[in-house]
């Protein structure tokens, strides 16, 4: 018996990545055609890292770069590698070796929690493969050597063959077993296949390469055991559905809501399953219950899912959800979400400490109430992003200091790792603002809906308005949506967002897109839009402040030219990242709150909505620190996080429909850092209000 079983979890995203993949499969499949040995080469597979390659033999599992490069190469230890004097990418803006470095780590973490005997990965190498033909001068140092292997695709069947880790010994069954745990049944490649386990394996149509090899009669004992769970494992867990906990009532909070929703969407995108039952419940309250069954509870929640025959997706759920999930029967599984116990105590020490210290009481109901900073992507969004538009959840890729140098790649990249935090934003806080009635009625009042989104980019924060007036704003409306951005690239890819968003929205959405490249304050000047009910512009600012295109403050220019556009009931919404800005030395919180504090001081028709503490004090010369925290979850990640300041500007008069008689200004010491807040810091409040007999988040407007 011999060959390859060749998989490709999602297609290159260039053409040489894809040519040269077919290339080496092919060249394995010649070379394990007539052998006794069994491999595995799983293509663009994500272990925690993006991996071009994986492959798997008896006596060793390595992890395979592409590099489309030839000729002369020099690999150092420190610094570029270089091909005749070109730097050769080791992407994310790290070097080959760093890349290396990383990928060598992650690999091995990810199999060992896999459950992968310690033995098999003592050595997990990298190879770095050339697509073209090379002449290496290898100056890195024999350490590094023994676990990185260079070579290029002519001989790479030589060099996989010298590549072994004496402590790594699969037999046939054993790679397939991996294989399986790594969920690549679903990816296989039959035509690049010739793998026999002394019978050959059934057709795609039919697939189920796992099981067809397993059931070899020499080895289908060893299959039953790897397949069902045993005894042993019963006993180190609890059925869920009898006992105790069953009569435990599941919570019904926002987040635990938002979490359910969350967990239905993965076992839809990831498993097609829409039937499952998601049962939810606080974790604290079980610790005493399941105690005696040896569980501990580590996280605020514990999550319960039921279907036919899902205990045999652990593992591939566990890499989406980034959480251990445990089969406690063929047909339910479990595990731990949210935060930990430990932490969700401190937060609460933490919190009675700052009471204490400053002298302030509580509000009604013993805590702080914090605006919304937690969502999920819809559905329909998230298939739109992943499925449709090819986005992908990079967080290691390069960060994007100017997105008007963003190419295809990069858009795609943006799209699953930046939109969906933009989106979770701009979500949130509207979601918090539709709450008040009052305002609502006056939108109500609206024939149409006119948006202005300058910097639009791909749009996450438009999409995110988008789906909250259509959560609040239920009968049917016209939607004007007027997007500026310099990038033709991301306004084409929000064309087609919002064509896949038009049936899942209640209103009819107009879409009229501008491409315009800010170049000086002139540029900031907009003309023959109408008056907008919504003006958005985010993480746009600290763009032109870092590349000097707008001197002075860049905040309050850029409100002092969009103010004019804003209609008597509008919001302009302001948003941008808490890193800091290297020519001013001060933080783009701090010039923010310096610029618009400002403008709201010279245009006495202005006020700000949120911040509360910055109405209250409108004249106000602090450069205070404001961050918020949101957080966003969809099928590629779990809980991402973001940390933004933003403020919301409108008339005088909005404010008041929002805030009648000043209530939640005066008397109130405001938070304007929760996580600050939480860890016991006098920063976390606006300076001005330390007297203030109540302490209340500055940005939750709903109380």
């Amino acid at each position: 018996m011999g060959g390859l079983l060749a998989f490709r979890v999602g297609n290159f995203d260039n053409t040489a990545e894809r040519e040269q993949f077919r290339f080496l499969c092919e060249k394995l499949k010649a070379h394990y055609e007539n052998s006794n040995d069994f491999c595995v080469f799983a293509g663009n597979y994500n272990i925690g890292c993006e991996l071009d390659a994986l492959f798997i033999k008896k006596d060793a599992i390595i992890a395979i770069e592409f590099k489309n490069y030839g000729g002369t190469i020099v690999a150092t230890e420190n610094g570029e590698w270089k091909c005749d004097g070109q730097i050769i990418k080791g992407g994310s803006r790290k070097t080959v070796l760093q890349q290396a470095r990383i990928n060598h780590s992650i690999v091995k973490k990810e199999l060992k929690a896999l459950g992968v005997n310690s033995k098999n990965i003592k050595d997990v190498p990298t190879l770095v493969i050339f697509n073209q033909p090379i002449k290496l001068e290898n100056l890195l140092c024999a350490t590094t050597k023994s676990w990185l292997h260079i070579t290029d695709n002519e001989h790479f069947i030589e060099k996989l063959d010298d590549i072994t880790c004496p402590h790594t010994d699969f037999d046939p069954l054993g790679i397939v077993n991996l294989a399986e745990l790594l969920n690549l049944n679903s990816f296989y490649l039959a035509e690049f296949s010739n793998a026999n386990y002394d019978k050959p394996t059934t057709s795609p149509e039919q697939l189920s390469v796992f099981e067809d090899i397993k059931i070899y009669e020499g080895h289908s004992h060893n299959s039953i055991k790897q397949k069902e769970i045993s005894q042993d494992d019963k006993q180190e867990h609890i059925d869920l559905q009898e006992g105790d906990v069953v009569n435990e009532q599941e919570i019904q909070t926002e987040e635990s809501a938002a979490l359910k929703g969350f967990v239905k969407q993965i076992l839809s995108s990831v498993l097609k399953l829409s039937d499952a039952v998601v049962t939810v419940w606080e974790g604290i309250s079980l610790q005493s219950k399941l105690a005696k069954y040896g569980i501990t509870i580590h996280n605020k929640y514990l999550v319960k899912v039921e279907s036919t025959g899902i205990g045999t997706h652990c593992s591939k759920l566990s890499k989406f959800i980034n959480h251990e999930v445990k089969a406690i029967n063929p047909d339910v599984i479990c595990w731990q979400d949210g935060d930990t116990i430990d932490e969700l105590q401190k937060n609460t020490e933490r919190s009675k400490i700052v009471y204490d210290k400053m002298d302030h009481s509580a509000t009604d109901n013993g805590s702080v109430k914090f605006h919304k900073s937690k969502t999920i992507i819809p559905h329909w969004l998230d298939l739109a992003l992943f499925n449709n538009l090819g986005a992908i959840y990079s967080p290691e890729y390069k960060k994007f200091e100017y997105n008007l140098d963003t190419d295809s790649e990069d858009i795609k990249v943006y799209l699953g790792t930046y939109f969906p935090r933009s989106y979770a934003e701009s979500f949130c806080i509207f979601d918090d603002l539709f709450k008040s009635r009052q305002y609502l009625e006056v939108l109500k009042q609206q024939p149409e809906i006119n948006i202005l989104d300058f910097g639009c980019g791909t749009g996450g924060e438009l999409i995110g308005l988008v789906v909250a007036l259509s959560k609040h704003l239920t009968d049917y409306k016209t939607t004007n949506i007027i997007a500026i951005d310099g990038n033709r690239k991301a306004l084409t890819t929000l064309k087609e967002l919002v064509e896949l968003s038009s049936s899942n929205v209640r209103h009819n959405i107009s879409l009229s897109c501008v491409e315009r490249t800010i170049q000086n304050k002139n540029d900031l000047q907009i003309s023959n839009v109408p008056e907008c009910h919504f003006i958005l512009n985010s993480k746009m600012a600290c763009e032109l402040i870092s590349r000097r295109i707008i001197e002075g403050n860049c905040y309050y220019k850029i409100v002092e030219s969009l103010s004019k556009l804003l209609a008597e009931d509008g919001l302009i919404y302001m948003l941008d990242v808490t890193t800091k800005d290297e020519h001013s030395n001060l933080f783009y919180p701090q010039l923010m709150t310096q610029g618009l504090n400002r403008f709201v001081s010279c245009h006495k028709d202005y006020a700000t909505l949120l911040p509360l503490a910055c109405n209250n004090w409108r004249d106000c010369r602090e450069a205070c620190f404001m961050q918020q925290t949101f957080n966003v979850s969809h099928s590629r990640k779990s809980g991402d996080e973001s940390r933004v300041c933003y403020r919301i500007i409108c008339k005088k008069d909005t404010k008041d429909i929002f805030i009648p008689d000043n209530t939640l200004l005066k008397g109130y010491s405001h938070i304007i850092h929760p996580q600050k807040y939480k860890q016991n810091e006098e920063s976390s409040l606006c300076p001005k209000s330390y007297e203030g007999t109540k302490v209340i988040d500055s940005y939750n407007i709903i109380t």
